[in-house]
């Protein structure tokens, strides 16, 4: 029994006898209101050790650059029919691709932006890429519209436009009685006033280039990019978009997209609009192990009108690929951590408040001393 008595001379926490202690209203409002505050801050403290940090990181992206990217989009023309759309994709390492058609999709809208069909259809955009427009048979010269000297004849669609790139000129054969059964101008009129909404992905290599969607027949002329508008003037192909979702690469937490529902519909006419986008790869790595491998982009927006000569109607996506990867992990605190965490809080709210408590008791029972001793004076 000597050593029990002994470790109790060891005590810190020494307890007064019940008839010492004095309960106080204002001791028990502040004793609520710490264990309120323990319990709120214990759960906050709980729900982030669960939840866990996000650490991030910023290395080399040491990944080959044949590696393919998935770039998912969903664009809505508003005045732009399906028929004319194409999407072609071009690269510095000279990776490219005409008028892509696999994962492609398109749904054609009415002048209020309805869809016209509820069925998904894959259109083959340029279906007549080599047909030429049928001989109208006509009893008389046809005109060639001044583009040569009285007197010479014009009797078919393509000797108009010959004609007219001897001196230079556009035609718009919208309005060349030879050209009425060209199968782009039977095209545009059973089309008009017609929208499309354009949807899919594409597979870009790792280096820098871009993807568009234009109106035209897209095909290689010399060794360069070319979309052939077949005379017809720029003024039909109307350019005005909403961007529904472009995205590169596959989704992680947190990640935001920042043309998601962006409007260009101000300008109307066929503008060529210029989307300059860095791409910063991304990886995201989970708690329980999964890494998912996307990512993020940044963009500025430029617009011109190609009417005036200067680039075609569209819209084009320029990009460029960061040297550097973002790497963002999923960590949880130790165990040990999160218990001295949860011991400070109690530990800190519980001193905090016994020394309010003090405060208020001193405070009061010095004023009743001062109230008392003028009552006997």
């Amino acid at each position: 029994m000597s050593f029990f008595n002994r470790l109790r001379d060891f005590d810190a926490y020494t307890k007064p006898m019940d008839d010492f202690r004095v309960k106080t209203f204002t001791g028990g409002m502040v004793s609520l209101i710490s264990t309120i505050v323990i319990i709120s801050l214990a759960v906050q403290e709980t729900r982030h050790y669960l939840a866990g940090d996000v650490i991030e990181q910023l290395y080399v992206d040491s990944t080959s650059s044949d590696v393919r990217v998935n770039v998912h989009f969903d664009i809505t023309f508003h005045r732009l029919p399906c028929a004319f759309v194409t999407v072609d994709v071009m690269d510095v390492s000279s990776d490219n691709q005409d008028d892509i058609q696999d994962d492609v999709f398109k749904i054609r809208l009415d002048s209020s932006g309805m869809n016209i069909s509820h069925e998904v259809q894959k259109i083959e955009v340029n279906q007549n890429k080599t047909s030429v427009a049928a001989v109208v048979a006509t009893p008389k010269c046809g005109s060639c519209y001044g583009a040569l000297p009285a007197g010479s004849c014009c009797n078919t669609c393509e000797e108009v436009r010959e004609a007219y790139q001897l001196r230079g000129w556009q035609v718009n054969v919208e309005v060349v009685e030879q050209c009425k059964d060209d199968p782009w101008v039977l095209k545009l009129q059973r089309f008009k006033g017609e929208g499309c909404r354009i949807y899919g992905k594409l597979q870009v290599a790792k280096v820098a280039g871009n993807f568009h969607f234009a109106p035209g027949d897209a095909h290689r002329l010399m060794r360069t990019h070319v979309h052939d508008f077949h005379s017809l003037d720029l003024s039909v192909f109307d350019t005005g978009h909403r961007i529904n979702h472009l995205s590169f690469g596959n989704e992680f937490p947190g990640k935001q997209y920042p043309l998601d529902g962006t409007n260009f519909d101000s300008i109307k006419g066929p503008i060529m609009y210029n989307y300059y986008v860095k791409v910063v790869p991304t990886s995201y790595a989970y708690m329980d192990g999964r890494v998912e491998n996307s990512h993020q982009f940044s963009v500025t927006n430029h617009q011109k009108d190609a009417a005036k000569g200067s680039g075609i109607p569209g819209f084009v996506v320029q990009y460029e690929f960061s040297p550097l990867v973002v790497r963002y992990e999923e960590r949880r605190q130790h165990l040990i951590t999160f218990l001295v965490s949860l011991c400070a809080i109690i530990g800190g709210v519980f001193t905090v408040a016994q020394l309010i408590d003090s405060i208020i008791y001193h405070s009061s029972r010095a004023i009743e001393r001062k109230l008392s001793m003028n009552k006997l004076w």
